[in-house]
This record gives structure tokens, sequence and C-alpha cells, in this order.
């Protein structure tokens, strides 16, 4: 993971908006999943008191 994007990934796990992959391995260079993306979403809109 690049140095520049650790403190944003930092901050999205403490918000609970993404969570890693079995937990809490993260896979920064792997694609994601059908099923990851809405997840994302749906977290980041509850977040943001949108839904």
């Amino acid at each position: 993971m690049s140095n520049w994007a650790q403190n944003s990934i930092a901050e999205c796990m403490q918000a609970g908006i993404v969570s890693g992959r079995n937990g809490a391995l993260l896979a920064p260079k792997a694609y994601m999943t059908r099923a990851e993306v809405p997840v994302i979403i749906q977290r980041l809109l509850q977040k943001s008191d949108l839904i």
C-alpha cells in the first residue's frame, strides 16, 4: 500500500466503512468483488446519515 493512502485507509477502517478481507487482511491491489462494492457504498451512506 502506498504511503499516501495509509491515513485514508486507516480512517475508513476506524469508521467501519472498510473492514478488509477476512476481517483484518487488506488486499489493496486485488480486484473488488460485486458483493463488496454495494456493502461499502451502503456503509458510507449510513455513516453519512443519507440512509
